[in-house]
């Protein structure tokens, strides 16, 4: 394949190696679905195609990219030498077919897209970490072993995740850009109408106090927690997602006679619930810029959070929202009775993050992905023998 001329950004191809939707893939449609907006770029996304009809229907409404099946999704783990081999190939034909002037590769985990990093070499690329976490994955630093990282442009949703990353992928200081992640508009539906529509629609009182959580049930968004909270908070704790924990869940529900946690499934748009409840609840053990904090912030629901998830606000975060220092549930409980015994507080807290979500708009943060885009372009990495490990 002849690569582009330098600085060309004509045809985007993004390599999504996800196997479900969450948070990376949701952030990728909405980038995707802008960027395809943008007058002379054509975007192509590549994802496995089991995961391309639910991709499809969450796409925004407007243009859109054009989405093509590749066996490329990593299955959660460490990936072993075959499949880094593997995704690499499934990568390298979908480029010399497609022709794409630069590759986006979303990465939900910093391995998962080993063999993504290492195709079509010569082709410009910016790798964007949503999830780092304090200690590299195991295997990482062998698998690096011939990739030239320094030659690729990359970019992380947080300082402390960019930070992070240089270190796993042996790159110079300050050489992993850090870009906000989007919040979306403020909800054009009546708070109070929301609150009393769907107290009603969970048999409560207009006036009881109504929890919420968003996500994945899995034990790093500490699912497992929310039974507890619910139960030593006094509280009753709507819960949205899908995940392992749900069948544990269940039966914990289905056990408690106060009737404490309802579970809701997966909800295609959870805004009606950020505005109906009193407190989301985010007792992840770790996350990039959680993007159920700034949905939960553009309606002016405010935030009890791990400080590890929250650590995408930096200093800001303790005036953004509750904090609680370990995903444990009776300091959540305790947080949830004092935010809700102080009302004013309470307000006060979801304006400041309201205002955090509206400085985190869309017309702000796409120039600066097109900017990112545009310098990754500009670079030229060095084409490599195809015999050359890489």
């Amino acid at each position: 394949m002849t690569p582009p001329p330098a600085g060309r950004l004509a045809h985007l191809l993004i390599l999504l190696p996800s196997t479900r939707l969450g948070g990376t893939e949701g952030h990728t449609l909405q980038l995707a679905a802008r960027l395809a907006a943008q007058p002379g770029l054509r975007v192509s996304l590549a994802a496995e195609a089991a995961l391309l009809p639910e991709l499809a229907a969450a796409l925004p409404p407007g243009p859109a990219p054009a989405l093509h099946p590749a066996p490329i999704g990593w299955g959660g783990r460490v990936p072993t030498p075959e499949e880094i081999a593997g995704q690499k190939a499934a990568a390298a034909a979908l480029i010399a077919r497609l022709a794409p002037d630069i590759l986006l590769i979303p990465l939900p985990w910093p391995n998962a897209g080993l063999g993504l990093l290492r195709a079509a070499p010569g082709l410009p690329r910016l790798a964007v970490l949503h999830l780092v976490p304090e200690a590299p994955p195991a295997g990482l630093a062998e698998a690096l072993e011939g990739l030239a990282v320094r030659e690729m442009a990359w970019c992380a949703v947080s300082a402390a995740g960019a930070r992070r990353a240089e270190g796993f992928f042996g790159l110079p200081p300050l050489a992993c850009a850090q870009i906000d992640n989007p919040a979306p508009p403020p909800p054009r539906a009546d708070r109070a109408l929301a609150r009393a529509a769907l107290r009603a629609a969970l048999g409560l009182h207009a006036d009881a106090p109504l929890i919420l959580f968003v996500g994945r049930l899995e034990k790093a968004k500490g699912a497992h927690l929310l039974p507890e909270i619910a139960t030593s908070a006094g509280m009753t704790l709507a819960c949205a997602g899908s995940g392992p924990l749900r069948p544990l869940l269940d039966r914990q529900a289905a056990a408690d006679a106060e009737g404490r946690l309802r579970l809701l499934g997966q909800l295609a748009d959870p805004e009606a619930w950020y505005l109906a409840a009193d407190a989301l609840v985010l007792p992840s053990v770790l996350e990039g810029m959680p993007l159920v904090f700034l949905e939960a912030a553009a309606a002016g629901c405010p935030v009890v959070a791990t400080a590890s998830a929250l650590e995408g606000l930096g200093p800001a975060a303790p005036d953004l929202a509750r904090l609680v220092p370990r995903p444990e549930a009776a300091p959540f409980a305790a947080a949830l009775r004092d935010l809700l015994a102080d009302p004013e507080g309470a307000a006060a807290l979801a304006g400041r993050a309201r205002a955090e979500a509206a400085r985190r708009s869309w017309d702000r943060i796409l120039p600066e992905w097109l900017g990112l885009l545009r310098a990754a372009a500009a670079r030229r990495p060095m084409a490599r023998n195809p015999e050359t490990p890489a």
